[in-house]
């Protein structure tokens, strides 16, 4: 019997066979088929033809195979006993005992009725549950999941040290000023507080090359000062550090800019109105206070610590990210596109929105109401386990999900309401389309 032979037939009728539980009655009739249509497609090759023509020939003249596979499961079924086990395979998984023993679906994974489990919730260990919230054994509340890095205390003292050169540096009565503009297009920018004296604006520039005409283009205009980048060689490698020097009693406004530098912005903690824009580089806020404040962050980084905002607090986030720790605000206004927003001790109330991007919270006090909503992106939003609020959660396709200690009130199909603690005071509203919103 020619070994070409052999293989073309096992791969054919693989094919048949692959999609089958492999009872005893179908492993023989396998073996049957195989040795009958052997035998036919080896006659015909000493009758002249080549194998290929052969086999499918033989394949052909026998008949309909499939139908051949159904009759034989409906007379035997599609279960198998092995070593005492009653065993299922078929389209929806695989079953052991009915499911007791072994369950393998769509679902997930079940063994020994459940004692260890794992699905799209987590995986469960006896009384050791693990998901997205944390550790959870025996109903213990679990702890509050980590939505970003410890709080790191900035070294203010080290931020005025430099490694260029001190090229430039310009120097502005601070009485006259209560509106200061910056602008830099790449470039390492700081601003920090003035040291030794209280009533001048520093701005220092560290740089290689040195050339006058990479200095910064300042201008005063009544109480207005204004600080841009000069010129910025399109070939020529060019370093840029500045420290722009602030007295720290300055009760004025700041608008920032910066397109692909890196900036700091430190120390001052008397700031009315600030306005940042960040774009395709990275900023960080520490230590910082002030009564109204917006970043619009665009495919760029912002990192805010320590920072306390009376007023409002408003950040829109294209393609961008944002990280708060420590961050206090009268109301938020976030809108969030194709970005990520990530926050820990978070104080405060007012709208997070996120349009196929994410937003994680954990908050430290809510001080009024807080509608977070979400389209394609998803919300994750964790409060104190001390705390006391009221919810109402929907979703139109994404999946919904309320702490395991609130008092459900109301509980439907894409919907649920209730409350957390003894004195419910404030309302978290929670909308979400095709994404998911978990409140912990």
């Amino acid at each position: 019997m020619s070994e070409k032979i052999e293989q073309l037939v096992a791969m054919r009728l693989n094919t048949y066979f692959k999609a089958q539980p492999m009872t005893p009655a179908l492993t023989e009739l396998k073996t049957e088929l195989a040795t009958d249509l052997n035998e036919a497609a080896n006659d015909k090759v000493k009758a002249g033809q080549e194998p290929e023509a052969a086999v499918a020939e033989a394949f052909s003249d026998f008949g309909d195979i499939n139908e051949l596979i159904q009759q034989v499961n409906a007379e035997n079924g599609t279960a198998q006993d092995l070593h005492g086990h009653h065993i299922v395979v078929d389209d929806a998984g695989v079953s052991i005992d009915d499911g007791n023993t072994l369950k393998i679906n769509h679902d997930g994974v079940s063994i020994n009725h459940g004692a260890i489990k794992a699905d799209e919730h987590g995986l469960k260990i006896g009384k050791l549950v693990m998901d997205e919230s944390g550790i959870n054994y025996d109903g213990e509340p679990v702890m509050q999941p980590d939505f970003g890095d410890p709080v790191q205390p900035l070294n203010l003292a080290g931020e005025y040290q430099d490694n260029l050169r001190l090229v430039n540096e310009q120097r502005f009565a601070a009485a006259e000023i209560n509106d200061l503009s910056i602008a830099y297009r790449s470039a390492t920018v700081k601003v920090l507080p003035t040291v030794g004296g209280e009533d001048e604006i520093i701005v220092r520039e560290y740089m290689k090359p040195n050339n006058t005409a990479y200095y910064a283009h300042t201008s005063q205009q009544g109480s207005a000062l204004s600080i841009e980048q000069g010129k910025v060689p399109f070939l020529i490698p060019l370093r840029v550090h500045v420290q722009i020097h602030v007295p720290a009693n300055y009760t004025g406004d700041l608008k920032l800019a910066s397109k692909s530098g890196s900036v700091l912005l430190a120390g001052l903690k008397q700031l009315q109105v600030v306005n940042l824009r960040i774009t395709s580089g990275s900023c960080r806020v520490d230590s910082v206070a002030a009564t109204a404040m917006s970043a619009d962050i665009i495919s760029g980084s912002l990192r805010l610590s320590q920072v306390r905002v009376t007023d409002q607090f408003g950040m829109l986030v294209k393609s961008g990210r944002i990280k708060l720790a420590s961050v206090q605000a009268g109301q938020f206004t976030v809108n969030a596109t194709s970005g990520s927003i990530q926050g820990i001790d978070v104080t405060g109330s007012g709208s997070w929105t996120a349009h196929s991007g994410s937003i994680k919270l954990a908050m430290k006090q809510l001080t009024g109401d807080l509608n977070l909503n979400a389209h394609s992106g998803s919300i994750k939003l964790a409060m104190p386990l001390d705390a006391s609020y009221r919810y109402q959660l929907e979703s139109h396709s994404g999946r919904v999900t309320s702490p395991a200690q609130a008092v459900k009130e109301h509980v439907a199909d894409g919907y649920q309401a209730g409350y957390v603690g003894p004195t419910a005071q404030y309302l978290i509203n929670g909308r979400v389309h095709s994404g998911s919103i978990k409140l912990y």
